[in-house]
């Protein structure tokens, strides 16, 4: 794994304009709006994923793998000493390739996460006392306790 943290914002929004080229090269022709919402804590990564027409039906888009990828370096690269990193992001953009993101660096995500990914978070982006949530904290003498 790459050393934690460094990722400057300059670095950061050339990873996140490296994911929406990646997101709008991929994209299936008929898209007009696409939503990924990628979950870590610890090893434990959920991604979803939503691709509207025009009409704003669903339309079927695989993923690309490099997804995953970009949102692990940014998440580690994000990572500041005592603050942790976040823990979910929510990526969208609609035609013509305007996009944002938003990161949530508190609140808990609703997830399946295994207890012991919650200990790994800690061992791999250790947070002070005083920024952790009250939830995180909760999960980490849960799975201190198995």
């Amino acid at each position: 794994m790459t050393q934690p943290g460094g990722l400057g914002p300059e670095e950061q929004k050339e990873l996140v304009d490296s994911l929406a080229t990646l997101v709008r090269e991929t994209a299936p022709e008929a898209w007009q709006r696409i939503s990924i919402e990628y979950k870590c804590i610890g090893r434990h990564v959920e991604l979803g994923v939503g691709c509207k027409n025009a009409a704003g039906e669903q339309i079927a888009w695989e993923l690309p793998t490099e997804t995953d990828t970009i949102f692990w370096r940014l998440r580690v690269g994000m990572y500041r000493e005592g603050l942790g990193t976040w823990f979910s992001a929510f990526f969208r953009m609609r035609q013509p390739g305007e996009y944002e993101i938003f990161y949530n660096h508190d609140n808990e995500p609703p997830w399946g996460a295994e207890p012991g990914s919650f200990i790994k978070e800690q061992d791999l982006f250790p947070r002070d006392d005083e920024h952790t949530p009250d939830w995180f904290r909760r999960r980490l003498a849960e799975a201190s306790s198995t």
